[in-house]
C-alpha cells in the first residue's frame, strides 16, 4: 500500500444502528451495527457496513481514504476487489442504497458520533463525487458502473443536483464470492476516468468519465479532495494490491465550466384547476396562482369576469362553453407585476353527464352509461361532467381508475367515483389521480400501486391491500422544487391498507406522502397495518426540496415492516428497510408535521420517529405501546435547536426494553413516558 496517511471514518444518514435493513438474522446478530476498515496482514483492507446509504443528493459511507490537494496533486488508485458480501446476510435482499467501490469526493461528512447514541441524528453528507463499483440498482447483473453526482455547492440546497449511473464503454461483472476485479480511478489535466478488467481478463484502456472535468472536486472545498474506497448499508468488500500514485497536476487555463443545478421553485404561476375537456356547456373554470391579486378573463375575446386569488386558494368563475375549443385568455395581476397564460376547454360534441353514468368490468366503450348499458371505467371517467358521479357495479376492474389532468373537475364541483348499492367493485388496475377535485370513495384497490399526484381531491373510505408498491402515495411532485406545482389539499379519510409487499421488501408502506408533497395533505382516521414497510411514511429527499406539512388525525399503526402470507400464516417476512408505525421525515430537512390523536402499536421499528426531520414537528395526544424499537423517537440534531412540541403523549411498555424513548425538544409534562 502507498505511504500515505490513509485513514476511516463513518458518516452521513443511515449510520445509525436501528434501522431494519442493517439487523441482521438470528444466526447474524453478532454482526449488528459493525462499521469497520481493517487492514489485514498481507496489506489488503477490508471494508464491513451496516448502513448508510447513496441517494440522489447525499450519503452514508464507511470511507477507507487519503486527503489530496486538487490544485496540485493527480492521483490513479488501483486494486483488486474482491466481495464477499453484498446485500443482508441470509436473504435475497438487498437495500436500494447499498453500494461499495473506488471514490473521489470533495467533502467528508462528521464522523458518526461514538459510542451510539439513539437520541442523536447523523446528519446528511452532500458531496460532489465520481465512483466505479456497484449501486443496488444493478445487482442482479453485477455490472460495475460509474457514478457521477454534480452540483453541490450550498450543503443545505440540493434542488436540482444530479445523480447519475453511467454505463462503462467495456462490460466487467464481479460478483460476491467470486474472483477478483482491477479496478482503476484516477485523475489528470483532461478529467476523471475509470479502467477496469474485463471478462477476457485484460485491462480495458481509461474511459474519460462525460461531464466530470478535473475540478469537479473543487467546488466546495477546493483545498481538499478524498480519494479512497467506500462500502455502504450492506456490504463487506476486500481492496488487494492497492496502489496509490500521486503526481503533480497543473490545472488547465482556463479551468472548465462547472454543471449548474436550475432552480427556478419560486417563480409565479398561474394554474388552470379545472379540466381541459368538457361535456355540457356548464363549467367553472377553476383557476389556481401563487401570488395574492387578480385574473382578468376573456372567452374566446369577449371578457366574462375577474376573480379574485389568495394564499393559493383556488378561485372559480362560472361560464358558458361554446361548441368546440374556448380560448381563455388570463391576465394576472399581483403587486406591480403581470402574468398573461392562455388555457384552452373544448367542449365535445358527443356530450357528457352531470348526473350519474354506470361503469362495469365488462362495460364498453360506446355503452349508454346506464345499469342495462354500462360503459367501461375509462370511457365512464372520460364523459362524466363537473358534479357528475361514475357508479361502479360490481366485479373486478382489470383496467386502473385513471384520471389525467384534462378530466379534472371543478370547484364546489368535483367528480364522484363510488360503488352502485349493494355492489362490490375491485380496481386491480390501481388508482392514478393526477386530475383535481374528485371523490373516490368506497373502493377496494390490490395488487398495484395507487398514487394522486393531483390536488383537491377526497378518498374516502377506501380499502388498499396486497399491493406489490404502498397501498396509497400522496406525491412525486415535480418539477423539483416546486412545492406549487406539487400535489396538494388531498384528504385520505377513514381508509384502510394492509398487506402489501414489494419485491424488495422495503418500498411498500401503507400510505405515503412523500418525495414532492405540497400545502394541505390530511390523512384522517385511517388504519395501516401488516405492510412491509412503514404504516405512513413522510419520506423527503433533499434533491426534490422541501415537501409541505403533512397533517395526520387519529390514525392508527400496528404490526408494520411484518408481513404476513394470506395464504400460509407461518410464512412471515420481516421488512428490509423499515417498519416504524408513523415515519415522519427524511433527509435533515425541517418540516413541521402535524400528528394528533394517532396510535401505534406492534412495529417492527419505532411507533413514531422523527426520521431524520429537525423540523417543528407538532405531536399531541399520540399514544405508542410496545413497538419493537422506540415508541418515541424525536431526536437532537447538529443543524437546528429542536423545535418540535409535544403534549399529552404515552408511551407504554408492557415489558423491558432495550430501546428507551428519546424526544426533544419543547416536552412538559403532560406526556407519559412508561417503559415497562
Amino acid at each position: 500500500m502507498s505511504k500515505h496517511n490513509w485513514q476511516s471514518r463513518v458518516f452521513g444518514q443511515s449510520t445509525d444502528l436501528n434501522f431494519t435493513s442493517t439487523l441482521l438474522l438470528p444466526a447474524y446478530a453478532g454482526k449488528i451495527g459493525l462499521h469497520e476498515a481493517r487492514v489485514n496482514g498481507d496489506g489488503s483492507v477490508t471494508l464491513e457496513s451496516r448502513g448508510g446509504k447513496i441517494t440522489g443528493g447525499h450519503d452514508g459511507l464507511l470511507y477507507y481514504y487519503v486527503e489530496l490537494d486538487p490544485r496540485r496533486e493527480s492521483f490513479v488508485l488501483t486494486a483488486d476487489v474482491f466481495v464477499e458480501n453484498y446485500g443482508r446476510e441470509g436473504t435475497n435482499d438487498t437495500p436500494q442504497q447499498c453500494g461499495f467501490g473506488l471514490m473521489a469526493r470533495d467533502t467528508v461528512g462528521p464522523a458518526r458520533r461514538e459510542p451510539y447514541d439513539p437520541s442523536f441524528q447523523e446528519i446528511p453528507a452532500p458531496s460532489n463525487m465520481v465512483y466505479l463499483g456497484l449501486f443496488a440498482g444493478n445487482r442482479d447483473e453485477n455490472v460495475l458502473r460509474v457514478t457521477r453526482r454534480r452540483g453541490v455547492y450550498d450543503p443545505g440546497e440540493l434542488v436540482g443536483v444530479t445523480l447519475d449511473h453511467l454505463e462503462l464503454p467495456f462490460e466487467t461483472r464481479i460478483v460476491t464470492g467470486g474472483q477478483g476485479v482491477r479496478m482503476i480511478l484516477g485523475r489528470d489535466e483532461k478529467g476523471f476516468f475509470a479502467a477496469a478488467e474485463t471478462e477476457n481478463g485484460l485491462l480495458s484502456d481509461p474511459w474519460y468519465v462525460p461531464d466530470c472535468p478535473p475540478n469537479l472536486l473543487e467546488q466546495q472545498d477546493p483545498d481538499h479532495m478524498y480519494i479512497g474506497f467506500f462500502a455502504s448499508r450492506n456490504a463487506q468488500v476486500r481492496f488487494e494490491n492497492i496502489d496509490l500514485r500521486v503526481t503533480d497536476y497543473i490545472p488547465p487555463v482556463p479551468a472548465p465550466a462547472l454543471w449548474m443545478p436550475v432552480n427556478d421553485s419560486v417563480k409565479p404561476t398561474l394554474y388552470l384547476r379545472s379540466g381541459t375537456v368538457a361535456g355540457s356547456p356548464d363549467y367553472a373554470l377553476t383557476l389556481q396562482g401563487n401570488e395574492d391579486g387578480e385574473v382578468d378573463i376573456t372567452m374566446n375575446g369577449i371578457p366574462v369576469g375577474t376573480v379574485r386569488l389568495a394564499g393559493e386558494t383556488p378561485a372559480a368563475l362560472a361560464v358558458s362553453l361554446t361548441p368546440g375549443e374556448n380560448v381563455f385568455d388570463c391576465l394576472y395581476r399581483f403587486g406591480q407585476e403581470t402574468l398573461r397564460e392562455i388555457f384552452t376547454v373544448n367542449l365535445r360534441e358527443d356530450g357528457g353527464s352531470a348526473g350519474e353514468l354506470y361503469a362495469a368490468p365488462d362495460g364498453r366503450e360506446d355503452g349508454a352509461g346506464t345499469r342495462e348499458r354500462p360503459l367501461s371505467l375509462s370511457a365512464a371517467l372520460g364523459r362524466i361532467d363537473q358534479g357528475g358521479t361514475v357508479v361502479l357495479m360490481g366485479g373486478d376492474y382489470a383496467e386502473a381508475l385513471a384520471v389525467t389532468p384534462e378530466l379534472s373537475g371543478g370547484l364546489e364541483r368535483p367528480k364522484t367515483v363510488r360503488p352502485a348499492a349493494g355492489e362490490k367493485p375491485r380496481i386491480l388496475g390501481g388508482l392514478a389521480l393526477g386530475g383535481c377535485f374528485w371523490h373516490v370513495r368506497d373502493l377496494e384497490f390490490t395488487k398495484t400501486r395507487n398514487l394522486i399526484t393531483g390536488s383537491f381531491n377526497l378518498v374516502e373510505n377506501c380499502v388498499f391491500h396486497d399491493c406489490e408498491e404502498t397501498g396509497l402515495m400522496i406525491g412525486r411532485g415535480q418539477p423539483a422544487g416546486f412545492n406549487f406545482a406539487w400535489p396538494s389539499h388531498n384528504t385520505v379519510r377513514g381508509c384502510e391498507s394492509f398487506g402489501n409487499i414489494d419485491p424488495k421488501h422495503m418500498n411498500a408502506d401503507g400510505f405515503a406522502a412523500k418525495v414532492g408533497v405540497g400545502p394541505g395533505n390530511v390523512f384522517e382516521s385511517c388504519v395501516s397495518h401488516d405492510n412491509v414497510d412503514d404504516g405512513y411514511d413522510l419520506y423527503n429527499k433533499v434533491e426534490s426540496g422541501k415537501s409541505s406539512p403533512v397533517a395526520l388525525w387519529g390514525c392508527v399503526a400496528y404490526r408494520n415492516g411484518i408481513w404476513t402470507d394470506p395464504a400460509d400464516r407461518s410464512h412471515v417476512i420481516l421488512g428490509g428497510g423499515g417498519g416504524n408505525g408513523f415515519k415522519v421525515g427524511g433527509e435533515g430537512l425541517p418540516v413541521g408535521h402535524v400528528l394528533e390523536h394517532c396510535v401505534a402499536f406492534q412495529n417492527l421499528m419505532a411507533g413514531f420517529s422523527d426520521n431524520f426531520n429537525p423540523g417543528a414537528l407538532r405531536v399531541t395526544g399520540c399514544v405508542s405501546v410496545d413497538n419493537e424499537q422506540q415508541n418515541f423517537i424525536f431526536r437532537d440534531n447538529p443543524l437546528t435547536a429542536p423545535a418540535g412540541v409535544y403534549r399529552d403523549n404515552i408511551s407504554i411498555r408492557t415489558a423491558p426494553s432495550d430501546w428507551p424513548d428519546a424526544i426533544t425538544g419543547d416536552v412538559d409534562g403532560t406526556n407519559r413516558l412508561w417503559q415497562g
